[in-house]
């Protein structure tokens, strides 16, 4: 009786086991068939048409599948398992016909030779250039702050630039200009220098020359100069204001100046106005309004005018300025009962 029941059973198993083997064959059939493709990638040909494409800052190697419209599945796959030697750049490319995935990799290694015009706006800081760099493609933002924020760089710059001895920061030493840069070939490095170089030629050699001043006095003036720059976009008002805020300095009085206030919170131009109220009255090595003499660096990049007008400024009998919010022209004041009533006039 036993005996019958176990070969029942066996039978009614067999067509369910027919069915897992097929499955089980079916499986490594398919699996088979997908090492081949897989295996067979690297000389599959993945575009039809030559193509110029670019990488922008933050793109990686699994967004090129989208960029170049390559239907193989087995891209990124490869690009896991077969991770690049080389990082990616932002820049310019150009992408051949009948590419395999390793001319496709070997061709972004080799961006085109682009020249692009940069201006930097007098007046900007780091963290201004960083971010307009950052946008434009040259570089992955943060690395320029990184960069002039190096003190071991920084101490070996001074070999060829005397004037930076003893910084830790590059700020108010960046020249602002307009350069011409190479976007397939941009070396942060080569950049700074080049910023050096045009600073020491326009203000060090310039500005500077024949007077015999001290490493702290340069670094003084640059950042004085550097709040005036912010301060006052006239040029024949800037020896005045810069007069306005010395004679304030040598008499013990606090500068005062509301555009010194964000730079500790490491805030663009654009950044700080929209939250310059709320650090106003806190105390830290910037913020003129809540203490006495200069702030700790400079706050930005001032041109060799605002160097020279902060130098050779103009003495006068003002303690205070402001500007009208309307019309942008400034109105100074002996007293502070003159600038309050210039702030009721002119402040609307």
């Amino acid at each position: 009786m036993s005996f019958k029941i176990t070969e029942i059973s066996k039978k009614t198993q067999n067509p369910l086991m027919r069915i897992i083997k097929l499955f089980i064959w079916i499986f490594i059939l398919i699996g088979g068939i997908n090492y081949y493709n897989y295996s067979q990638f690297s000389d599959e040909i993945l575009t039809d048409t030559a193509q110029i494409i670019y990488i922008e800052s933050g793109d990686t190697f699994y967004g090129l599948k989208e960029k170049l419209n390559i239907q193989s599945s087995f891209m990124n796959i490869y690009l896991k398992n077969n991770t690049p030697d080389f990082e990616l750049h932002a820049g310019k490319y150009q992408i051949h016909t009948g590419a395999t995935i390793g001319s496709i990799l070997e061709s972004l290694q080799n961006p085109i030779f682009e020249e692009m015009n940069i201006t930097l706006l007098e007046g900007w800081n780091i963290y201004d250039i960083d971010e307009y760099l950052g946008k434009k493609g040259i570089i992955n933002t943060g690395e320029y702050i990184s960069y002039v924020t190096n003190t071991e760089k920084i101490e070996k710059l001074t070999e060829f630039f005397p004037f930076l001895a003893g910084l830790e920061t590059l700020e108010g030493f960046l020249y602002p200009d307009t350069y011409k840069i190479d976007t397939s070939n941009f070396k942060i490095n080569s950049f700074v220098i080049t910023q050096l170089e045009t600073f020491e030629n326009k203000v060090a050699n310039i500005v500077f020359k024949d007077r015999d001043l001290s490493q702290e006095q340069i670094v003084d003036v640059v950042t004085l100069a550097s709040i005036v720059e912010k301060e006052e976009k006239n040029i024949q008002n800037k020896a005045t204001v810069a007069g306005v805020l010395k004679k304030r300095l040598r008499e013990g009085w606090m500068i005062g100046a509301d555009i010194t206030v964000c730079y500790p919170h490491k805030l663009t131009a654009h950044e700080c106005k929209m939250v310059v109220s709320k650090y106003i009255n806190e105390k830290n090595e910037y913020n003129t309004r809540t203490m006495r003499g200069l702030p700790k660096t400079p706050i930005g990049n001032p041109s060799s005018e605002t160097v020279n007008a902060t130098l050779n400024h103009k003495n006068s009998p003002y303690y205070f300025y402001l500007h009208d919010t309307q019309t942008g022209k400034i109105y100074y004041a002996e007293t502070n009962q003159g600038h309050v009533r210039n702030k009721n006039l002119y402040l609307r």
